[in-house]
């Protein structure tokens, strides 16, 4: 690891970190979920296939919460011995939910993801369960101990990558390049986060990708990779700008400024 005085972007960076690595929750998601998912609901009955494309695009920072209400939700009802033809109902409202999204956006993520949700046996839907579990773990010992992060978080991705849980994987990825950059491993860091960034934008993530590129961004001018900082840092910014994060702005831009000097 290079020592702290060898790199002129290093205050500025870390300042960065602190204001804009966070994950921006699509506004009005936690109110407005029922509301989407009556629209969605509302259309799919009717087979309307053109109204479908819109809403989705109209709703593209929403798609992955709207079609996971209905994955977990069915999840929970067979944790608990739900009704069999609810649960079927609710799988089957996902994956044409999640193929019309993919159509729409032009993803494949969605239906991957969603298929893969519904296809689980009692030993993988418990091998997501402890996923989740690992990645709380993980989100809670960062700050005190960052080694045990890195274990928990490295348990949720080996858990869930396998599943086909590509929002569990990220989560455990970011984790783990935070983990990784307390543990002085900013190599290590800028590459997971560079993973977690991929898969965060296929899922339409846009405040979770903009937290990884702003880490990226972050990372590589620490290591002398001013080219790479530079793309990942422009991104950044215009994500910033996209997300009315004011603060984040004002100093991606700074960064972008130093960058290209």
């Amino acid at each position: 690891m290079r020592p702290t005085h060898s790199n002129p972007f290093r205050i500025l960076v870390a300042c960065l970190l602190a204001t804009c690595l966070f994950a921006l929750a699509p506004s009005g998601t936690a109110q407005d979920i029922g509301q989407l998912r009556k629209t969605f609901e509302e259309l799919d009955a009717k087979k309307d296939e053109a109204g479908l494309r819109e809403y989705w695009k109209q709703n593209a920072d929403v798609a992955l919460y709207v079609i996971d209400s209905y994955l977990e939700g069915s999840l929970k009802l067979i944790e608990t011995k739900g009704d069999a033809q609810k649960i079927g109902a609710m799988q089957q409202l996902a994956l044409r939910g999640a193929h019309a999204a993919d159509a729409a956006l032009g993803r494949e993520i969605f239906a991957d993801y969603a298929s893969a949700f519904v296809g689980w046996d009692e030993a993988q839907r418990k091998s997501f369960r402890a996923g989740q579990k690992a990645h709380g773990k993980a989100r809670g010992a960062l700050e005190k101990d960052a080694a045990a992060a890195l274990k928990s978080a490295e348990e949720c991705v080996a858990l869930a990558r396998p599943l086909g849980d590509w929002w569990g994987t990220a989560m455990g990825l970011t984790a783990a390049a935070e983990a990784q950059e307390k543990l002085g491993k900013a190599e290590a860091a800028a590459d997971l986060h560079a993973q977690a960034w991929l898969i965060h934008s296929e899922l339409g993530l846009r405040g979770d990708a903009y937290g990884n590129l702003t880490a990226m961004a972050r990372l590589h001018a620490e290591l002398g990779r001013n080219d790479r900082a530079r793309v990942s840092a422009q991104r950044a910014l215009e994500m910033a700008r996209a997300l009315g994060d004011a603060e984040g702005t004002l100093k991606l831009e700074e960064l972008v400024k130093r960058l290209t000097r």
